[in-house]
């Protein structure tokens, strides 16, 4: 990690707002920033609300007319969204899917999507999309993808249409940390999401999983461990999630479990269940993450793999192990006498260590065998 790296995790650990740019607010809207999350974004207003009450009362009071057909413009009461400053207009067809939001390639349909659809009947009276600046002739969509499909549904085979958007405020990376924090800091964000999210925030800010476990203290560090696993097995292996009903709703245990198995096969075994997926997923077919590692992964073979585990000889205890001390006198290592002739350092793991961190470790570790060799004293 180069000094760049270090400054952002740093500001990453001691700020969220440094990193997280706001959009420019509205005038008509007394200062308040457009919407910034998914689920602001398919909740109804109040006027909204009240719609569909107004709308039946005009159903019922048409029945008793000459015709009974009632057939007026019910959408003339919705108010459109109100300007927002810098915002422009896009065709359909100039906006596209953002690879890092955490439901990318997944549900397009929110829990308000007719309701989304009705207005998306006047792009107009929609908010404006934020996206970020023109990539291989697209826009990606940072906020407003439930909007983006509804228009798409709307509008099919009119991608010359209008859409309103605004350009996010800052960087690629800030817009992942933002929105990172909206799905850690919501309960409409499923789990796989909130992995997806953070496996986005590793790999796009290089932040570490000790940084991530402090910025969102409900989240252990075994916790983030396992939903980055999660996480990455869907970015390798997406056809064992494609033939789940809803690939973005998968328990992290799903993702888990599929690194277990393929540690677990040999390699030719986990080629066939992947294999096997993909002609599941060929066939149209949809499963509950139970019934889909039932089907790639039979009860023989888990049995085999039971009775390996039973073969499997039991770890040596070392008779005598000191602790080998790194940064803030932290425990990292340790120097471990099995017999009169076997030593062995057992060293630690870095992947959640800092730069610093690691130097310390690492010096701690050489001071040890230099000691065993008898080098200290030739100093």
């Amino acid at each position: 990690m180069n000094r760049t790296d270090e400054n952002t995790e740093k500001a990453f650990e001691a700020d969220p707002a440094q990193l997280e740019p706001a959009i420019e607010p509205t005038a008509a809207s007394n200062g308040t920033p457009p919407p910034a999350t998914e689920a602001s974004a398919n909740e109804l207003t109040p006027g909204q609300h009240a719609f569909a009450p107004r709308q039946a009362e005009a159903v019922i009071a048409s029945e008793g007319t000459a015709d009974g057909n009632g057939d007026g413009d019910f959408t003339s009461t919705f108010a459109s969204a109100p300007p927002v400053p810098g915002e422009f207009r896009l065709p359909l067809s100039k906006l596209a899917e953002w690879v890092y939001h955490p439901r990318a390639g997944s549900r397009e349909k929110g829990e308000h999507f007719h309701a989304l659809a009705l207005t998306a009947a006047e792009p107009d009276d929609l908010r404006p999309l934020v996206v970020l600046d023109e990539v291989d002739g697209v826009y990606p969509i940072i906020d407003g993808r439930f909007l983006w499909h509804a228009l798409k549904v709307t509008h099919a085979g009119n991608e010359d249409v209008e859409i309103r958007c605004v350009r996010y405020a800052g960087t690629e990376a800030d817009a992942v940390v933002a929105v990172c924090d909206t799905a850690l800091g919501t309960i409409e964000a499923s789990s796989m999401e909130k992995a997806q999210a953070l496996l986005n925030l590793q790999q796009v800010n290089g932040i570490s999983q000790r940084a991530i476990a402090e910025r969102y203290p409900r989240l252990t560090k075994d916790k983030v461990s396992n939903m980055l696993i999660a996480a990455r097995m869907r970015q390798a292996y997406p056809m064992l999630f494609d033939i789940l009903e809803e690939p973005d709703m998968a328990p992290i245990s799903y993702g888990t479990t599929i690194l277990t198995r393929q540690k677990e096969l040999p390699p030719e075994a986990f080629q066939a269940m992947l294999e096997l997926a993909e002609d599941i997923a060929a066939n149209g077919e949809r499963l509950k993450s139970s019934q889909a590692l039932a089907a790639l992964y039979p009860d023989g073979d888990a049995q085999a793999s039971s009775d390996n585990k039973t073969v499997k000889p039991k770890p040596v205890v070392p008779l005598k192990s000191e602790d080998i001390f790194g940064h803030d006198d932290q425990p990292v290592a340790a120097y471990q006498r099995f017999s009169d002739d076997i030593d062995r350092i057992s060293l630690p793991d870095v992947s959640d260590m800092s730069i610093e961190e690691r130097q310390a470790a690492a010096e701690a570790c050489i001071a040890v065998i230099r000691h065993h060799f008898g080098l200290d004293q030739h100093n």
